[in-house]
């Protein structure tokens, strides 16, 4: 099956004080406001209408819906066939004065996630300066399903995802057609906290980047939800910052690897040097610790099939 999602385009997120929230993403998160609405804002690092789009919304708080871009014209008409053979219902969506989005569809993935696809959206003709931290694009997004198999099926079988790597069978990390390791990542959870989101990732041009973000967001008085790592799965470098608002965190990363198109996934174990190579060769720490331990942090023993779920954003 063609790929017919390109990336990942936007997220969107619920959030209970959206001046409040519109702060910390442009002090803490380096993201540029391009837009404003009753009650939206629409934040961007690139040429893009928009990677973020915040909501103040009282009773939803976190994940509300994420969108991605399609390859063309050919490929909106191919899923709206599989939703239709599927029996999914959708909605055409498109309005370019009010969220920037040309033409797409909205459905609802198994899990209760809403997921738009669309054709293209507005963009800037000039990029936000960026003398602290160097954006290049919106890379990823990680939630929670009680069914990882069974999602991956969905996402490979109606937008044309591709898997990349498997942490056992508890997680998945699937590509699109630009062929960066993961545009998409799926973790295995208890049925009440599938659908969450667990975190964002935002791709940066180098490591100097990650580190400028990382002491930024600590001398803004912002928490590191996970501290710098490298991933077994994707190689990338990581920073984890917690947003306090919503619970979700968003990382800022860098040397994500690009997968030749006929990579064949792997099998990768579940443990804490596939969450962080760094952690190999030592003594103890490697089996036990957690992500940013240091020789004074406790060293608590996770259990496998918790494991996955509460240290999720750690992998990806």
């Amino acid at each position: 099956m063609e790929q017919s999602v390109e990336r990942l385009g936007y997220v969107v997120m619920g959030v209970p004080d959206l001046a409040e929230s519109t702060r910390f993403y442009s002090n803490v998160g380096h993201l540029t406001v391009h837009d404003r609405s009753a009650g939206t804002s629409f934040l961007g690092g690139g040429y893009d209408h928009h990677w973020l789009r915040l909501e103040e919304n009282q009773h939803r708080r976190g994940l509300m819906r994420v969108g991605f871009r399609l390859t063309g014209d050919e490929a909106l008409a191919e899923v709206a066939n599989r939703l239709d053979e599927r029996g999914i219902r959708f909605e055409e969506i498109g309005d370019l004065e009010g969220d920037g989005i040309d033409r797409g569809l909205r459905f609802v993935d198994p899990d209760g996630v809403e997921v738009d696809v669309y054709t293209d959206m507005l963009s800037r003709a000039v990029k936000p300066a960026q003398d602290a931290v160097r954006m290049t694009e919106m890379l990823h997004a990680v939630w929670f399903s009680s069914d990882p198999v069974a999602a991956h099926r969905f996402y490979a079988d109606v937008l044309g995802f591709r898997a990349s790597d498997w942490i056992k069978r508890n997680a998945v990390f699937m590509r699109s057609a630009n062929n960066y390791h993961h545009s998409l990542g799926i973790f295995r959870s208890s049925p009440q906290r599938a659908a969450s989101m667990d975190h964002f990732c935002i791709l940066v041009e180098n490591i100097d980047d990650v580190m400028r973000a990382r002491n930024i967001a600590l001398r803004q008085g912002a928490q590191l939800q996970k501290d710098v790592l490298r991933h077994a799965a994707s190689g990338s470098i990581s920073v984890y910052i917690a947003d306090p608002m919503t619970g979700i965190s968003f990382e800022f990363c860098t040397e994500h690897d690009i997968v030749d198109a006929d990579h064949r996934p792997r099998l990768l174990e579940g443990s804490p040097i596939t969450r962080d190579v760094w952690q190999a060769g030592s003594p103890g720490l490697a089996r036990n610790a957690p992500l940013g331990a240091t020789s004074d942090t406790p060293l608590p023993r996770v259990s496998e099939e918790g494991g996955v779920a509460d240290m999720a954003n750690s992998i990806a």
